[in-house]
């Protein structure tokens, strides 16, 4: 019935947590109530022993629930599901003789917090938790009647129709919220895969841009030179008598040609400027000797890193692949660097478990590699570090340089599964 610990998806992360807080507040807004309608209907109630006992067991397992974030483990919903159940049921024994049914000062104040029970089951499992969860505190509901001294088979249509109001309280809370769960989870696997695909089209077209690079350099040297071979080939056929010399001429030019096209395929574009490396060569060597899953390195270009941003950036991403092995559970992790407004970008994303960043709490925990081996090395660059990520939906670790105003780039993707 759970789905993922409280968050669906990486997209769907900001939107879910939204809900989850909109549930966290109406929760202690309805336990306000409950207490307020204790203080104002003391008169109505035959135990208010027994109700402020009920009141402070429910704020205790409140606050419990706050705290721990009951709403990602599905114990504590399960748990949380019992607590509103006896709530429902100790109604029937706090409230006057048959006033639960209605008439009185409400079907007790039990009514309303019970809904946020439903509501954390539909979020946490969509739709078929929150009717289920719907149905159960129904059930309690409809049970708290006869607790309370009005037997079922007895209700009067008023107050059939109270209890039925109630029933489809919870239904419609606990489903609703469901379907709001379903729709975060399809919109971010919907986000998802179209990130991926742009992603995938990205890196065509700058291996499209490549190609026509290629071949445009080819063009310019290897083939117009083929092309003065084979012409000269044809006169020498043509030629009655050949000499030796000439032969050797045009040997020597197919040689030079086939030379000039190695190293064409073999070397890097350009030489790099002075103080510079290439990003590539960088990713590449981070990315040596980790193991675990394999490693792809794809950049978009041919992109210069300044000398003395190398150790920084290469310990950073090393550190983020490592964990990617470590933890992540994953089948692959990708390194891809661009460019973007002349800020160096290098992300390293994995497709494996993910988990709930928060990095106040790691911090107070003082779990500080994420934090030190990779956050604080990109700032002492001037540059920021982004991390986004949800359980069962990977991870990406985002590393962004400031512009040093002198390196440039040329549209080509490189791309190297180790």
């Amino acid at each position: 019935m759970a789905r993922s610990g409280g968050v669906a998806g990486l997209e769907a992360a900001p939107g879910r947590k939204g809900l989850w807080l909109g549930i966290l507040a109406y929760r202690w807004a309805s336990f306000a109530w409950m207490a307020a309608l204790a203080v104002f209907a003391r008169d109505d109630l035959r135990n208010t022993s027994l109700a402020w006992a009920a009141i402070g067991a429910t704020g205790v397992w409140c606050s419990f629930f706050t705290f721990a974030r009951g709403w990602e483990r599905a114990s504590l919903r399960w748990a949380d599901l019992g607590v509103s159940l006896a709530l429902l049921l100790v109604a029937g024994l706090v409230m006057e003789e048959g006033s639960a049914a209605g008439g009185g000062p409400g079907p007790f104040f039990a009514t309303a917090y019970p809904v946020s029970t439903a509501m954390t089951f539909g979020a946490a499992g969509g739709l078929r938790a929150g009717l289920l969860s719907g149905t159960a505190l129904s059930v309690g509901l409809m049970l708290s009647r006869p607790i309370n001294g009005v037997p079922l088979q007895e209700l009067t249509s008023d107050q059939i129709t109270a209890l039925g109001n109630g029933m489809v309280y919870y239904l419609a809370a606990g489903g609703a919220v469901g379907i709001v769960s379903q729709v975060l989870d399809r919109t971010a696997a919907e986000l998802r895969a179209a990130n991926e695909e742009a992603m995938r089209q990205r890196e065509r077209a700058a291996r499209l841009a490549e190609r026509e690079s290629l071949g445009r350099k080819i063009h310019d040297s290897v083939l117009q030179a083929l092309a003065l071979v084979n012409k000269r080939g044809k006169e020498l056929a043509a030629s009655p008598t050949v000499s030796g010399t000439d032969v050797r001429a045009l040997a020597d030019m197919a040689a030079d040609q086939e030379r000039a096209l190695r190293a064409l395929i073999q070397t890097e574009p350009a030489e790099p400027p002075v103080g510079k490396v290439s990003l590539r060569t960088v990713l590449e060597a981070s990315a040596f000797g980790i193991s675990g899953l394999p490693v792809t390195i794809a950049c978009v270009g041919t992109i210069w890193l300044a000398a003395d941003q190398v150790d920084e950036l290469s310990a950073a991403v090393r550190q983020a692949l490592g964990n990617a092995a470590r933890h992540s559970h994953g089948s692959k992790v990708t390194v891809f660097a661009d460019r973007d407004d002349d800020e160096i970008v290098v992300s390293v994303r994995d497709d494996g478990a993910g988990f709930e960043f928060d990095e106040d709490r790691l911090r107070e925990e003082g779990k500080l590699g994420v934090l030190k081996s990779m956050k604080g090395r990109i700032e002492d660059l001037g540059g920021t570090m982004r991390i986004h990520t949800a359980p069962g939906k990977g991870t990406e670790v985002e590393f962004r340089l400031p512009p040093d105003g002198e390196a440039g780039i040329e549209r080509s993707d490189l791309e190297r599964r180790r």
